[in-house]
């Protein structure tokens, strides 16, 4: 399992690179759109990419730093020490 400074690092890198993505989007759909109008076969396709990007990206990147977060969250948790037993009571 990776140690706490690993998490911390994927989790900061993969909401960089989530703000990249949501920066690049608006850009990558005006050109979409602008293609749609030279063809709109092959403009139709690109919006369809960006979208599927859009979506896809966010969600990938949206479900790593929870599953990061649940780990970092399970390594605060307290950890039984040897071999100690239940008690009956």
């Amino acid at each position: 399992m990776a140690d706490r400074a690993t998490l911390e690092g994927w989790i900061a890198e993969t909401e960089r690179n989530k703000k990249r993505l949501h920066k690049a989007l608006p850009v990558a759909a005006i050109v979409a759109v602008a293609l749609t109008l030279v063809s709109r076969p092959i403009g139709l396709g690109a919006i369809m990419l960006v979208l599927l990007v859009g979506v896809y990206g966010s969600w990938i990147m949206s479900s790593h730093i929870l599953d990061w977060n649940t780990r970092l969250d399970e390594l605060d948790k307290p950890r039984p020490v040897g071999r100690a037993l239940k008690r009956k009571e």
